[in-house]
């Protein structure tokens, strides 16, 4: 069986960001007031003399006093009595922000639809926990930097991997693009970049320039290539699985970290096999969360495999509405839902992430809109990251419960059944933050 990621595309963003450059201003301590006065004094003398020399600002009302510099030469401040310290008046940004593409990313905070990113970031970020997203791999992007752990290739068909080998060290993306009559398909189709537009809704940190920003800016991402051309093995599937979650995996280095999560944004029809249910089963004995996409096939969540294995967090997509999305799977297996978009002509309504111009190998780092309960998977994804984060032994199984007793009810409708309704990673976070305090 292969299985395929969950794929629509709409339309591409570029965002460039500049910025003014400013004079550099110190603060400087002094042993006493009378030297801060003289300072002062000096400071506006000397300048009339040498453009060069500190020019006072102003005092702070906890002591300190504000020069700025031109030359941004601190050893000017030497010809000062009686200074203590000087410190550089550091330009600080926002911490919750730093995104120029934050009003594109409507499903991060719409008072609507949203997933209330904004109150989960008053606890955590993600730092300290671990995603493995099992998919196409991975492509460079500024806003990967310093966010990827080590992965792995695991197809091991050459011809799938089309990187020359089988299984390797290297989860870079090769393209999964194909031609006509391929895949048992009349028409040709360009590479998706699928991993990394997953990759980007968990971990994107809203690099320089600003771009995008993650669920989970502060988690460590390990990419795993699984899907290659025409899709992906249920073998290799399974045995990445098993790597991911700290198995050993014959053939292959064991990881160095058991993710606490991996993500799968991919589905075929079909009874969830005995490789996979095993492979997930022994993953949540582990102590890893196992999240899946419920497909994109309008049908019950139970004809599409891995979303109907036992023991998986399954998304359902909701559109801008925040009613079930009309190409989403539903059913009573789907755990709960995510903004997944509505596969629009323009994309604005769908979900902007990290993306390739790239239409068979790779080209442009880009951001670019895709909708489909593949987006929704990993924001759940990164949601179980920060519960990781805010309390690294809360088990799989609380994990589940705390995503769906916190759940928003869905703000629009869903006759056919989305799960427990909209993920909520504020309330969600702080739920898991206040019961690890009643902990003994």
């Amino acid at each position: 069986m292969r299985l395929m990621p969950l794929v629509a595309l709409a339309s591409l963003v570029v965002s460039t960001t500049l910025v003014a450059a400013t004079p550099a201003r110190y603060i400087v301590h002094f042993a006493d007031a009378a030297s801060a006065h003289a300072a002062g004094g000096q400071s506006r003398h000397a300048r009339m003399a040498r453009a060069d020399m500190p020019r006072h600002v102003r005092s702070l009302a906890a002591g300190g006093e504000v020069f700025q510099l031109a030359s941004g030469n601190e050893a000017r401040f030497a010809a000062f009595p009686g200074v203590i310290s000087v410190e550089e008046d550091r330009l600080l940004v926002p911490t919750a922000i730093v995104d120029s593409l934050w009003k594109r990313q409507w499903y991060m905070h719409d008072p609507k639809v949203g997933v209330d990113a904004e109150v989960a970031w008053k606890y955590t970020r993600g730092a300290g926990a671990v995603v493995a997203v099992l998919d196409t791999g991975i492509t460079p992007h500024p806003e990967f930097d310093g966010q990827l752990l080590p992965g792995y290739d695991f197809i091991s068909d050459a011809a799938a991997a089309r990187d020359g080998d089988g299984r390797d060290a290297d989860p870079t993306d090769m393209g999964n693009w194909s031609d006509p009559g391929d895949c048992l398909s009349p028409q040709g189709k360009p590479s998706t970049w699928h991993g990394t537009h997953m990759a980007g809704l968990v971990v994107a940190r809203a690099g320089n320039p600003p771009g995008i920003v993650g669920l989970a800016p502060e988690a460590k991402l390990v990419p795993v290539r699984v899907l290659g051309r025409c899709g992906g093995r249920t073998s290799d599937i399974a045995d990445a699985i098993v790597w991911a979650s700290g198995g050993d995996v014959p053939g292959v280095p064991r990881i160095e970290r058991r993710v606490d999560v991996i993500n799968l944004s991919m589905g075929a029809t079909g009874a969830c096999g005995q490789a996979l249910r095993q492979a997930i089963e022994q993953a949540r004995s582990r102590g890893t969360v196992v999240v899946t996409s419920a497909g994109n096939d309008r049908k019950n969540v139970n004809t599409n495999t891995p979303a109907n294995c036992p023991g998986v967090v399954s998304v359902a997509a909701l559109g801008r509405d925040g009613g079930m999305a009309p190409y989403s799977n539903f059913g009573q297996q789907i755990t709960l839902s995510a903004p997944g978009g509505n596969l629009g002509e323009r994309g604005f309504d769908d979900i902007l992430s990290t993306w390739n111009t790239g239409k068979r190998g790779q080209e442009r780092s880009v951001f670019g809109y895709r909708g489909g309960t593949s987006v929704a998977s990993p924001q759940v994804a990164a949601l179980v990251a920060l519960m990781r984060s805010a309390d690294p032994d809360i088990g799989v199984d609380e994990v589940a419960s705390q995503l769906v007793d916190n759940a928003r009810p869905l703000p629009g409708r869903c006759p056919k059944g989305c799960g427990a309704g909209l993920m909520d990673a504020g309330a969600t976070v702080d739920a898991v933050v206040e019961d690890r305090g009643r902990r003994p």
